[in-house]
Formats: C-alpha cells, sequence, structure tokens
C-alpha cells in the first residue's frame, strides 16, 4: 500500500465503518471532539458528537476548528494504513515520536479518548484498503 501518491480518503465509507462499529461507540461514548487530519497537502475534518461520527470532510473553509491534529506527510500515512504496518507506524502516538508526524492539540481529550482515536485509525485503514481492493478490480 505504500505509495508516492495516497488517494482521498474515502470519507463517507469511513463515516459509516466508524458509526456501525461497536468498539468505537463503546470507547467514543460522551466524546465530543473535532479532530484535524493533514496528509500530505489535504486535510481532513471530522466532528463527532457523544459517540457518533456527525461529520467527516475533505477539505478546509480556514476556519475550520479542531481540538485534536493529526498530520503528516502522504507516505507517513500509507504505511501507517498497511494490513501491518512496521514497527512504530501502527500507532499515532509511535509515529509522532520515531516518524515525521505530528500528534497534537488538546492531549488530555485525545489520551482520554485513545483507544476511541485507535480505532479511527483502524477503521480509515480498513476503508482506504478497500477503496484500493476496488480500484484495482
Amino acid at each position: 500500500m505504500a505509495t508516492n501518491k495516497m488517494a482521498i480518503l474515502p470519507v463517507d465509507d469511513i463515516v459509516a465503518r466508524l458509526n456501525k462499529d461497536p468498539e468505537f461507540q463503546l470507547t467514543a461514548r460522551f466524546w465530543y471532539c473535532d479532530i484535524r487530519f493533514v496528509i500530505g497537502a489535504e486535510q481532513y475534518f471530522m466532528h463527532i458528537e457523544n459517540g457518533k461520527v456527525e461529520s467527516f470532510t475533505h477539505g478546509t473553509n480556514g476556519f475550520d476548528p479542531y481540538t485534536i491534529n493529526l498530520s503528516g506527510g502522504e507516505d507517513v500515512w500509507a504505511q501507517m494504513f498497511e494490513e501491518v504496518p512496521k514497527p512504530f507506524y501502527h500507532d499515532w502516538f509511535a509515529a509522532s515520536f520515531h516518524h515525521e508526524f505530528e500528534f497534537g492539540g488538546d492531549l488530555e481529550s485525545a489520551y482520554a479518548y485513545y483507544y476511541s482515536l485507535r480505532r479511527i485509525k483502524a477503521i480509515m485503514g480498513e476503508a482506504v484498503r478497500a477503496g484500493c481492493a476496488a480500484k484495482a478490480a
């Protein structure tokens, strides 16, 4: 899956998968959060209310709120989305220490809901791999 250029994230598929995922629903209860994902030059914004992804959009108007920021180059994201990531690409926190990846913002909220953030990464990876497989078929 590691490529020079990553496709645009399938935001609708990711929202549907997260909102159907029992692990995410359980761990994200009572969580209200805005997350910014930066993949190379592309920005995405996810809004979560009480454990449900209310919106996930590609692009910015320059005034999008966020409390947690996850950002890195396309190559880092591609390696993070592999089915079996190499060491230190398996997790947001590990990637921020060992690769050119930023995990920042309201870290108190991020750590309190870290398992929810890990489910987001897992679901994003599943959706990206499914999209790549569909395009290859």
